[in-house]
């Protein structure tokens, strides 16, 4: 459901294959696992003052990357002059404290950093508290970061209140939580930040989303103030056999008649079940526009 022209977010970028060899040196360790690109989105030797992009391959970084020289390629991150986003790809099955040991090493080196970040992410690695809290220093010292990506990091509700209190600290107003464990508990921790009504986009596709999460976005839709514009949610069971139950979506649609901010809603769900008919999608069809009319 849509108010205004489609997003069009730049998802984080997954690396390539496999190193072949040993690495060795800044353009032997550092390119076989990241690439610093400047401003033309080429590689660049020069990374302190030419980058604006980091792409790390977390993964192949914590298994092959000896500790001195994670917290040498650290150092060098934290003398770049005009780094605008960092994006890093892991694989979910890496133990949680290599990774934590590789964040730690990376952006935990030098406690100063100038460049005006605005984009961070981390996609496909199970996220624990412990290694979230090793990037909190980090994050909240970045004054320009807008869009925080934490897609597939298997977060669930403790760590979506840790996110809560990072926005409270920084200027966020983009974040994608694609494909976590989420619930209403998560939800309500996440919104319960003074900065939260602040967000203008957020990524809730491929959580668990049934009727309690329902309740906590109503609610959080319905504060005043709120200047959420795009907001995706997902793995909505929507029809039970034969029958439809719209009391979930007459809730949310409550919440958006007092809402102005809004231009995109995004609902994934299943409108099919074992004994579901055509004429149920129907009844979902004409509940939808009567409640949005």
């Amino acid at each position: 459901i849509e108010r205004g022209p489609a997003r069009t977010d730049t998802k984080p970028v997954s690396m390539g294959g496999k190193p072949s060899k040993e690495p060795t040196g800044i353009n032997g360790v550092w390119s076989e696992f990241c690439t610093f690109e400047d401003e033309n989105e080429r590689p660049t030797k020069d990374p302190i003052h030419d980058a604006v992009s980091l792409r790390i391959d977390l993964y192949y970084l914590s298994t092959r990357v000896p500790t001195k020289s994670l917290r040498d390629m650290g150092s060098v991150i934290s003398r770049c002059k005009k780094l605008k986003s960092i994006r890093m790809i892991g694989h979910l099955f890496v133990r949680s404290n290599v990774i934590e040991d590789v964040l730690v090493s990376l952006f935990q080196a030098n406690g100063s950093y100038y460049f005006p970040l605005e984009h961070f992410s981390i996609c496909k690695y199970a996220l624990n508290a412990r290694g979230f809290e090793a990037i909190i220093p980090f994050l909240t010292s970045r004054g320009e970061l807008d869009c925080l990506y934490l897609e597939n990091c298997e977060i669930g509700d403790d760590l979506a209140g840790a996110i809560g209190v990072v926005l409270d600290q920084t200027c966020i107003d983009n974040i994608d939580l694609n494909g976590n464990q989420i619930s209403a508990r998560g939800l309500s921790n996440l919104f319960s930040g003074k900065n939260s009504i602040k967000l203008r986009s957020l990524n809730l596709q491929e959580n668990s989303i049934g009727k309690a999460e329902v309740d906590e976005i109503a609610r959080f839709l319905s504060k005043e103030g709120v200047a959420l514009q795009w907001i995706a949610i997902g793995k909505i069971r929507l029809i039970f056999g034969d029958y439809f139950d719209p009391d979930w979506m007459e809730v949310l649609f409550r919440s958006l008649k007092s809402n102005t901010s809004l231009k995109r809603l995004h609902i994934v769900g299943d409108i099919d079940r074992e004994g579901s008919t055509v004429e149920s999608v129907r009844q979902l069809t004409n509940a939808t526009m009567e409640l949005i009319c």
